[in-house]
C-alpha cells in the first residue's frame, strides 16, 4: 500500500479570453485581474478612474487551462481526486475534454473523481469561468426583484456565494474578481486517508469559584491539569471490518517536551476514533497581552501493523486555552464579553475586510504579516472577520495563533437579503460545515457570528430589495420564515454538531434573539440595544453628531463604530498625480466610496482646526481628526469595564483592499495612519485616561492585565497660550481587569493637560515610562503656544531581530526630540521612506525632551539610509497652518 500522495497543479497557467483575442501566462492561486495587470493587458484598476474602465472583465467569460503529468506509479493508487481549494465562482471543469461538474461556491472546496480519466502521461486541465455580474443580472431578471448590498454596490450579489465586497462598497472599488484564488492538486490514496481532526479541550482550574467579580489576581487561578480529546474521521475503500492500521499521536509542549510519541491504537472505522490524554500542568495559550500565545506541535499519522509503514498524516498546532462568551443578566440588562482562561478580556482591536481587492496578490504582498503584525503594535488583542469579505486563509489564523489575537469570525452574510431558493441554503450550508471544520482547532478563535446587520436593517432591507413593492405579504413572510430559520435553527445547530466548544451569536448586532417580534419594525432598536448583546454606532460620522455622542450611548460591547481620513500622501501618489491633490478632485471622488464622505471629513476638520491651504498639511489634520473621534469613543468604552458594562470596543477598520480614503488605520500598503499611533496609545494594557467635563475633570486608570498594577501619574496643565499652569503627580493602584477614577479636579475649556503614567510591569520589574497622552479640552484651532522649536539628535541602533513569520526587514534609529516651548501633534514625517515610529502625534512638554524608536521599512533598498536621513521632518501642530 502506498503513502497518500499529492501532486501540485499550482504554478503556470494559461489564461484565455477568445472574444478579446486574449491569450497569457498567468499563476495559480491567481485572479483574471491580476494576470491581466501582470501582463499589461489592462492598467492598474486603482489608478485614476481606471477602475470604471475595468468592467468588461468581469462581464466576461474566461478560461484557465494547463498540462501536467501523471506517471505510471500515481495511477496506481485506488482512488484519485481532484482537489480545488477555492474556485471563484462559477465554473465548468473539463479534464481531457470530459466535463467533471460545475462549481458556484467560491468558499467551498470541490473534489472530483478522476481515477477512470486519468492517462499517464500529459493531462489536460481547463476551468471555464463565466462572468459572476452577468449571472447575478440574470438572476435579478429570474426572479423579479433586486437582492443588494447597497448603494454602492452592482445588484445581485448576494444571489451568489462571493465576496459581497468585491461588487462595490462603500470603501470597496466594484471590481468583482475570478478565477482559481487557491490551491489545486491531485490526490491519490488507497486504503484508508484522515477525513478530519477535532481537538477539544477540558480545562481544571486550582480555584473552582466562578464569582469573576470578587477576584483582584486572576494570576492566582492557575489550571492544574488539561483532558486533550482528538476526534479522528477517515475516508477509505476498505471493508469495515478490517483492522490492520494503528494510528500514533506525538505531542511536543512549547518547550520542546515531548509529551506523548508513538501512543498508538487501532483504527475503528465503524465510529468516530476518539484519543485521549491528560496533561498536568499545561501550558496555556493566552493572548499576547495577558501572556504568551503558547502552541503545541501535534502529529498524528496512521502506519499499517504488519511493516509499519507510513500511510497518512496530519500536522497542525493547537493551543490549551478555554473561551467562553458570557450572557448574564444584571442591572443594565445581559452582559456580553469573553473569558479567556477565566480571565475577563476587555476586546481591544479592529474590523478586518480583505487584504486586496484581489486577494492572492494581497498574499504575495505579505500583507497578512504586515497587517497583523501592525495590529498586535497598537496593543489590539481582538479583530473581527466581517462577514461582507471571506473566511480567510489558512495564514491568517496561523498568524492570529502565533501573535496571541482572538478571532471573531462572522459567517459570509452581511447588509442583504439572501435567496430562499434554488438550493441557495443548502449550498451554503455546505460551505459553513466545511469551513467549521478547517477553522475549529486555532486557539485564536473566539465566536462564530451569523451575519452583519441583518437583523438590525430587515425593514430598510425589504424596502431596497424591491420586497415591500411586490405587494405580496406571503413572499415577505417567506423570506423572514427562512432568514429566522436559518441563523436561528440551521446555523446554530451546524456550529453545536461540528464545533460545541465555541459561541454562536446570531448577527452583529444583535441582542441574541432570532425571532419574529425580534425581527421587524422595531428590529434596528431591539436588535442594537446599549442594554444587551453587541452594539454597532454610526451617528458619529454617518450621523454628523459630534464625538461627545460616543458617551451618551454605553455599549455592552462595541463591535462597530468609525470615522474616515485620507491615506497618507505616499499612497496618494500611487492612484493619482499632484494636479488632482483636492478633496473633489474626480479621482479623489473616485477614491472615496461613502456619498459625500470628502465633505463629510472636511467638515468634520473645520469644527476642530483651522484649514490650512496646502493639501498634504489638510490630509495629516483628516487623520488627526479621525484619530481623536476614535481615542474619544474607546477611552469612554474602556473606562466603563467595571462590573462588564462594557467589554469591548472593536473600531471599524483595521484595513483597505486598495488605496482610499476610508475607516481604516491601515492603508492598503499597511502604512500608518495617525489612527494607529493613537490606538497603540488607547489600547494599552495599563492606561490612563483623562475624562473631561465643562467644569471638571477626571483621571481614571483602566487595568486590562490578570493581576494588581501600581504606578506613578503625572500631569501638566497649561493654558491656550502654553503657559504652565499646575501640575502634581499620585500612586495610584489599580486591580486586575478593572478600571478606577483616581483624581477629580476643576477645569474649564481653555486647557492643555499633558500626563503621563510610570509602572513597573516591564519585564525586569523597572520603573518605567509606560505611557505619554495629552488631551486638549478645547478645539485646537483655539491652541496659541506659537513655534515650539522642536530640535532633534538621531543615532542607529544596531540589533538582530529574531526570526519569525512576523520579521520585516527594518533599520532603526533612536531620534531625540526637544521643544523649547509646548509642542502639540509632534511627529517625523519622509515623504521618500517608509518608516514606523514608537509613537507620533504626541506632546512635549516645554524644555523636556521625549525619545522615539524609529523602524525603517524595506532597509535592503540601495542608499535607504541616506535617504531617510535627508528626508526627515518633525513638526507638529504649529506647523500643519
Amino acid at each position: 500500500m502506498q503513502t497518500v500522495e499529492n501532486i501540485s497543479l499550482d504554478g503556470t497557467w494559461v489564461l484565455i479570453n477568445e472574444k478579446k483575442n486574449i491569450q497569457v501566462q498567468c499563476l495559480v492561486p491567481g485572479t483574471v485581474f491580476e494576470a491581466l495587470i501582470n501582463n499589461s493587458v489592462i492598467e492598474d484598476p486603482f489608478y485614476g478612474e481606471n477602475e470604471d474602465k475595468s468592467s468588461w472583465v468581469y462581464n466576461s467569460d474566461w478560461l484557465y487551462e494547463r498540462e501536467f503529468d501523471v506517471n505510471s506509479d500515481f495511477l496506481t493508487h485506488s482512488k484519485i481526486i481532484l482537489c480545488f481549494l477555492g474556485l471563484d465562482t462559477l465554473t465548468d471543469i473539463y479534464l481531457n475534454g470530459y466535463l467533471l461538474g460545475s462549481t458556484n461556491n467560491m468558499f467551498r472546496s470541490y473534489e472530483f473523481e478522476l481515477k477512470s480519466l486519468l492517462k499517464q502521461g500529459k493531462n489536460k486541465l481547463s476551468i471555464k469561468f463565466y462572468s459572476p455580474t452577468k449571472n447575478a443580472q440574470e438572476k435579478i431578471k429570474k426572479n423579479k426583484y433586486s437582492l443588494n448590498t447597497g448603494y454602492a454596490g452592482i445588484p445581485g450579489v448576494p444571489y451568489l456565494r462571493k465576496a459581497q465586497y468585491s461588487f462595490g462598497w462603500d470603501w470597496g472599488p466594484k471590481l468583482p474578481d475570478i478565477g482559481p484564488w487557491k490551491s489545486v492538486f491531485l490526490n491519490g490514496y488507497d486504503d484508508i486517508k484522515f477525513d478530519s481532526i477535532h481537538i477539544t479541550q477540558s480545562l481544571e482550574y486550582s480555584n473552582t469559584t466562578s464569582a469573576m467579580e470578587d477576584i483582584h489576581d486572576f494570576s492566582l487561578n492557575n489550571v492544574i491539569s488539561v483532558k486533550i480529546q482528538i476526534k479522528f474521521k477517515f475516508k477509505y475503500l476498505i471493508n469495515k471490518s478490517e483492522t490492520n492500521y494503528s494510528i500514533k499521536i506525538s505531542i511536543i509542549d512549547p518547550n520542546k517536551k515531548i509529551l506523548s510519541n508513538e501512543a498508538d491504537f487501532e483504527v475503528d472505522l465503524e465510529k468516530t476514533q476518539i484519543f485521549e490524554l491528560d496533561i498536568a500542568n499545561p501550558i496555556l495559550w493566552w493572548t499576547h497581552d495577558l501572556g504568551k500565545p503558547n502552541l503545541y506541535d501535534f502529529t498524528a499519522q496512521i502506519f499499517e501493523k504488519i511493516n509499519g509503514h507510513e500511510i497518512d498524516r496530519i500536522h497542525l498546532k493547537i493551543g490549551i486555552r478555554e473561551i467562553k462568551l458570557i450572557n448574564t443578566k444584571d442591572k443594565w440588562g445581559e452582559s456580553f464579553y469573553f473569558l479567556l482562561n477565566r480571565v475577563p478580556i476587555f476586546a481591544k482591536g479592529a474590523n478586518w475586510i480583505p487584504i486586496d481587492s484581489f486577494i492572492p496578490r494581497g498574499k504575495k504582498l505579505v500583507l497578512y504579516q504586515k497587517n497583523l503584525k501592525y495590529a498586535k503594535e497598537a496593543n489590539m488583542n481582538f479583530i473581527r472577520v466581517w462577514g461582507g469579505g471571506i473566511y480567510e486563509d489558512d495564514l491568517f489564523y496561523d498568524l492570529c495563533d502565533e501573535m496571541g489575537i482572538l478571532v471573531w469570525q462572522d459567517f459570509l452574510f452581511a447588509c442583504a437579503i439572501y435567496p430562499i431558493h434554488d438550493g441557495f441554503l443548502e449550498n451554503a450550508k455546505i460551505e459553513i460545515i466545511q469551513n467549521i471544520k478547517r477553522l475549529r482547532n486555532h486557539p485564536s478563535l473566539a465566536l462564530w457570528c451569523g451575519n452583519n446587520e441583518i437583523s438590525m436593517l430587515w425593514p430598510f432591507l425589504q424596502f431596497k430589495t424591491g420586497l415591500l413593492n411586490l405587494g405580496n405579504r406571503n413572499i415577505r413572510k417567506q423570506y423572514k420564515k427562512s432568514y429566522i430559520n436559518f441563523f436561528g435553527k440551521t446555523i446554530p445547530e451546524l456550529v453545536r454538531t461540528y464545533d460545541p466548544d465555541h459561541s454562536y451569536w446570531p448577527s452583529s448586532p444583535s441582542n441574541g434573539k432570532v425571532a419574529k417580534n425580534q425581527i421587524g419594525l422595531m428590529g434596528y432598536f431591539k436588535q442594537n440595544s446599549s442594554h444587551y448583546g453587541d452594539s454597532h454606532f454610526w451617528n458619529v460620522w454617518h450621523g454628523g453628531a459630534p464625538f461627545s455622542a460616543y458617551r451618551r450611548f454605553n455599549s455592552r460591547f462595541m463591535s462597530e463604530f468609525g470615522f474616515e481620513s485620507f491615506p497618507s500622501i505616499k499612497t496618494l501618489q500611487t492612484f493619482c498625480s499632484k494636479e488632482d491633490f483636492d478633496f473633489y478632485s474626480l479621482i479623489m471622488k473616485n477614491h472615496q466610496k461613502n456619498k459625500a464622505g470628502n465633505k463629510k471629513i472636511m467638515n468634520y476638520m473645520k469644527k476642530r482646526f483651522v484649514i490650512p491651504k496646502d493639501f498634504e498639511k489638510q490630509i495629516i489634520l483628516s487623520q488627526i481628526t479621525q484619530a481623536e473621534a476614535i481615542e474619544y469613543g474607546v477611552e469612554h468604552w474602556r473606562r466603563n469595564r467595571n462590573n462588564f458594562h462594557c467589554m469591548g470596543a472593536l473600531y471599524w477598520q483595521l484595513n483597505d483592499c486598495w488605496p482610499v480614503a476610508s475607516w481604516s488605520s491601515l492603508d492598503y500598503y499597511a502604512r500608518w495612519k495617525a489612527l494607529h499611533y493613537f490606538a497603540k496609545r488607547f489600547y494599552s494594557p495599563f492606561l490612563p485616561s483623562l475624562k473631561d467635563g465643562k467644569k471638571s475633570s477626571e483621571f481614571w486608570i483602566t487595568n486590562d492585565n490578570a493581576k494588581i498594577e501600581k504606578g506613578s501619574l503625572s500631569w501638566k496643565i497649561f493654558d491656550l497660550d502654553g503657559i504652565l499652569i499646575n501640575s502634581g503627580s499620585q500612586k495610584v493602584e489599580v486591580h486586575a481587569c478593572n478600571s478606577k477614577k483616581v483624581l477629580q479636579f476643576k477645569t474649564g475649556t481653555g486647557y492643555v493637560v499633558l500626563y503621563s503614567l510610570q509602572g513597573n510591569i516591564g519585564k525586569n520589574g523597572n520603573n518605567s515610562s509606560i505611557f505619554n497622552g495629552f488631551r486638549l479640552l478645547n478645539k485646537p484651532k483655539y491652541f496659541k503656544g506659537g513655534n515650539p522649536e522642536i530640535s532633534y539628535t538621531i543615532n542607529e541602533i544596531k540589533e538582530n531581530e529574531e526570526n519569525s513569520k512576523e520579521k520585516i526587514e527594518e533599520l532603526k534609529f533612536k531620534l531625540t526630540l526637544t521643544s523649547k516651548k509646548l509642542a502639540l501633534y509632534a511627529f517625523i514625517e519622509s515623504n521618500d521612506v517608509d518608516f514606523i515610529a514608537s509613537d507620533k502625534y504626541f506632546a512635549i512638554s516645554p524644555n523636556e525632551s521625549r525619545e522615539i524608536l524609529i523602524r525603517v521599512l524595506d532597509s535592503k533598498l540601495p542608499g535607504i539610509r541616506e535617504k531617510f536621513l535627508n528626508s526627515l521632518e518633525v513638526s507638529s501642530l504649529f506647523d500643519l497652518k
